[in-house]
């Protein structure tokens, strides 16, 4: 993802506002159903969610199961179902009342490239007939256009409708439709070329070539970016973004009033789900219940304007934003026994919340000399406070340990928001703890970092949220930023707090017996990924945390001080077996840090038996 901004910025300067697609042409016959007059709608006005959300939400039971896409269209809205063949279904009005349907001979994804749905047409490409089809807003055919020979892959029509644009083997091509002139754009010839979608006005082709990812202009077929790992995207003449992976972070980059931005929810666990409109995102949490909660963020300001104020029993299978502003979650509901739609009115559930959720993005074009250095101030801070070493930056990476390679993380708002939950975290830690632990080492450094990496020639894992290790008398902890970092920091720290515990404590003398009879460590992290963890993670036997922990035993105290360190795992620690363990490893600490006549109870120690 290193150049992502550079694509966006490229299509800022290389694009002009997307035009306005003209009237659609007469249409022909085509075998399709739609109503003589309005029928019944699927709108439930009796649904508890309406009672209890009156103005906020309305249910409609689609009495399918079988469905599976949305895309708002025209006055809106456009419904995938089908198993082995698609039906298409137009919905409109307050109750979502079927005004047309065509049932089509074979599958189409929501998620096609050949699919362009435009203000009053959509057009796809049909396998069977090998013929890209136009069609208005009662689903009639528009107009066939026959697959151009050697087509490799599947061709997209433009959203002004008048060219096709396809790969060959060897090209890819543009096909004026008007003039009936084809032109090759670019001469390539990469296994299984296809293009995959038209961005920003039509004016940049994206092309899948082997594992590339290749943005083209569509006026000459310049490379303006090429990717090698898959990306999200949504364009509009207004905005252009990203869903990106960075390291463990899920982030939204877009460019949105002429300057690159980063939205950064407050959960670090969910997914972006783009919206039709383009100027707003969704983004998807599910808790440890695996409810789904669903924020509502506008991205002209980057505030979060609303939250759905219900947790959905399951992820939704597709999420749409009406031309009238509702958003319509497309989601299976076990009380009605079939595929619903939610229509979800962000204004009148609208949220009291004035934060601002989007930073600026760093780039070679855009540095951020002012927010770089509030980093390192912070991280300065942090540091004479804790008494530990906090390295960010390039200046994480200088130092890498034999076996996993350590990349640095350079965004501002990614390194400023770490920093914010590192000081929360370290707070847990008594001062004497934090003293003792670096006192037996010439310094303690604390590294964040974007990613920890392996390789198979170390025989480490292909990659970690956290890595502790020494250079001469130097040690060193590295945590990946992200989700699992909080959780990454308790682990890796532990190792580090084993050295005081070993030199003044005799808690983990006798640890092996605390397992079940018969039980052997790996004593191997390659041949602990295949071990068959048996009766050992059951619950009534439940003597490890998971299969990891039994690779070595410190592995295995890392596991449970990490897990003790988190409210939400309480259930875990109800075994006689990880109980035992989780005593003899607090009673170390306090005996190895002279904290045994300390009255305090300690995060680590809220989940021990009273």
């Amino acid at each position: 993802m290193k150049h992502i901004l550079a694509l966006l910025l490229a299509l800022c300067l290389l694009c002009g506002c997307a035009q306005v697609p003209p009237e659609p042409v007469a249409t022909t016959e085509a075998a399709v159903t739609t109503a003589a007059t309005t029928p019944e709608g699927f709108y439930d006005p009796d649904s508890a969610l309406q009672q209890q959300y009156p103005e906020g939400i309305r249910v409609y039971p689609l009495d399918l199961t079988d469905a599976y896409g949305l895309k708002a269209f025209r006055d809106g809205l456009l419904l995938f179902s089908g198993d082995d063949y698609t039906t298409l279904t137009v919905l409109r009005g307050d109750d979502l009342y079927p005004a047309a349907q065509l049932q089509l001979e074979f599958f189409l994804s929501a998620a096609d490239p050949s699919l362009v749905v435009c203000r009053e047409e959509l057009s796809f490409f049909d396998p069977v007939r090998r013929e890209t089809v136009v069609l208005d807003g009662r689903l009639h055919t528009v107009r066939h256009i026959a697959a151009p020979e050697d087509l490799t892959g599947k061709p997209v029509l433009s959203k002004d409708r008048n060219t096709l644009y396809y790969c060959t083997a060897n090209a890819l091509r543009a096909w004026d439709l008007e003039s009936g002139i084809r032109r090759v754009l670019k001469e390539m010839a990469y296994p299984e070329q296809a293009v995959a979608g038209l961005h920003w006005g039509d004016q940049i082709i994206h092309c899948k070539a082997e594992d590339s990812n290749l943005f083209l202009s569509a006026e000459n077929g310049s490379l303006v970016e090429e990717q090698k790992q898959d990306l999200t995207l949504q364009s509009d003449a207004n905005l252009f973004c990203a869903a990106l992976q960075l390291g463990l972070n899920s982030v939204l980059v877009y460019h949105c009033n002429g300057f690159p931005q980063i939205l950064l929810p407050e959960n670090m666990t969910g997914e972006f789900c783009f919206l039709d409109s383009g100027l707003s995102a969704i983004y998807l949490t599910e808790d440890s219940d695996q409810n789904v909660t669903l924020e509502y963020f506008n991205l002209t300001n980057g505030q979060k304007t609303s939250v759905l104020p219900f947790a959905l029993l399951q992820a939704p299978a597709a999420v749409a934003q009406s031309v009238d502003g509702f958003v319509y979650i497309l989601t299976y509901d076990s009380s009605y026994g079939c595929y619903t739609l939610y229509r979800w009115d962000t204004v009148e559930l609208a949220t009291n919340d004035t934060s601002v959720y989007s930073s600026k993005y760093l780039t070679s074009e855009y540095p951020l000399p002012e927010e770089q250095t509030r980093c390192r101030e912070y991280a300065a801070e942090l540091s004479r406070k804790f008494g530990v070493e906090i390295l960010i930056g390039q200046d994480a990476c200088e130092n890498q340990p034999w076996d996993y390679v350590l990349e640095p993380e350079k965004q501002p708002a990614l390194i400023m928001r770490e920093l914010t939950r590192l000081e929360q975290q370290l707070s847990h830690y008594p001062k004497e703890v934090l003293e003792q632990t670096a006192s037996n080492f010439t310094s303690l450094k604390l590294c964040l970092v974007r990613s920890v990496t392996g390789s198979a020639q170390s025989r480490s894992l292909t990659s970690a949220t956290g890595v502790q290790f020494l250079i001469g008398t130097d040690s060193y902890v590295a945590i990946a930023m992200g989700r699992y970092a909080r959780q990454a920091l308790y682990h890796e720290l532990f190792h580090v707090m084993e050295t005081q515990i070993f030199n003044n404590s005799i808690a983990f003398d006798q640890w092996e017996k605390l397992n079940p009879a018969g039980f052997e460590y790996d004593y191997g992290y390659a041949a602990n990924q295949d071990r068959d963890s048996g009766v050992y993670l059951q619950w009534e036997h439940r003597a490890f945390i998971d299969t990891y922990s039994m690779s070595f035993p410190k592995e295995d105290r890392a596991r449970i001080f990490e897990y003790a360190m988190l409210e939400e795992s309480k259930e875990l620690f109800q075994t006689p077996a990880l109980q035992a363990k989780l005593q003899a490893l607090c009673s170390g600490i306090r005996e190895a840090y002279g904290l045994e006549e300390s009255e305090a109870r300690f995060l680590w120690e809220q989940h021990l038996a009273d």
